[in-house]
């Protein structure tokens, strides 16, 4: 286990955090929450690409889009067909998880897509019992991934703590910013909470910061905040800046589609995959961590 200073002082709760990796659901199986509480910090930019750099080394990765701005899902599908079942409709009941998921334009990556009825949707379970515990039940059929990757919106809504009940891990995206620490430290309170509450027990695998750019000071300061809070929780690999995943969901592609084609350094792809060898390594998937980043 990873040791690390408190990330949340004055808050009972942090003793309920486990740092580190050894942590499965009950099948077994890794199921990774992006998350963090504080918008545009990159956490479908994150999932989707994570996902495609992991399928790139073999794996088989399940995206479940469980934020109504729908960004992985724009990502990974040319287009969703009007109607279409989403996870809005195993929120309500009227949907298996099975029976959403579909292949993505990533071989190797299939996603469980999410659409704007998700809103109301969570307005629909609000009073409903057991409503934290949906996603977590409804996954308990899954069979055949390595890894399941969840993205999250940043509002503590009910989609969300369903999320986080289900995860057996947390990955904690932050930018370059002078309150980057804030977002974690609340989203470490949330983790703390539902375990608090014994709804569930996620790890949490580390922080990742995104839209690293070292020509600006406040880069270097938000990171060294985080390090200071967390510890070896912070992870070593940087995502920098990179104009190109911008287009990635007008495109329907990730930056390894992206840049296939390009001339010019492919900056996104060499860190995705920088990252993905670095997640292995924290899950203990031996054979990947022990592989050599192609830059």
């Amino acid at each position: 286990m990873t040791q690390v200073s408190n990330p949340c002082p004055g808050h009972k709760i942090t003793k309920y955090l486990i740092f580190g990796a050894a942590s499965f659901d009950s099948r077994g199986m890794t199921t990774v929450a992006i998350t963090n509480r504080k918008g545009g910090v990159g956490k479908s930019s994150l999932t989707t690409n994570l996902a495609a750099a992991l399928a790139l080394e073999g794996k088989r990765v399940l995206v479940i889009d469980m934020d109504s701005q729908a960004s992985s899902t724009a990502v990974f599908l040319d287009e969703l067909p009007q109607g279409a079942l989403s996870t809005a409709h195993v929120l309500i009941g009227q949907a298996a998880l099975e029976d959403i998921i579909v292949p993505s334009t990533r071989e190797g990556v299939f996603i469980a897509p999410a659409s704007r009825e998700l809103t109301a949707a969570q307005l629909t379970i609000v009073a409903r019992t057991g409503r934290e515990t949906i996603l977590r039940r409804a996954m308990r059929s899954l069979q055949g991934y390595d890894l399941i990757l969840i993205d999250t919106a940043p509002e503590q809504q009910l989609a969300t703590v369903n999320s986080l009940v289900a995860a057996s891990h947390v990955l904690m995206p932050f930018t370059p910013d002078p309150k980057a620490l804030e977002g974690l430290r609340t989203t470490s309170e949330a983790v703390a909470e539902i375990a608090a509450a014994d709804l569930g027990q996620a790890t949490v695998l580390g922080c990742v910061q995104i839209a690293h750019d070292r020509r600006l000071a406040v880069t270097e300061q938000a990171r060294e905040q985080v390090r200071k809070a967390y510890g070896e929780g912070l992870l070593e690999t940087r995502i920098r800046a990179n104009s190109s995943f911008i287009v990635c969901p007008a495109w329907h592609r990730d930056i390894f589609a992206i840049e296939r084609g390009e001339r010019a350094p492919r900056r996104g792809s060499e860190d995705y995959r920088a990252l993905a060898i670095e997640i292995a390594g924290r899950l203990g998937w031996k054979e990947m961590s022990d592989a050599q980043v192609a830059v």
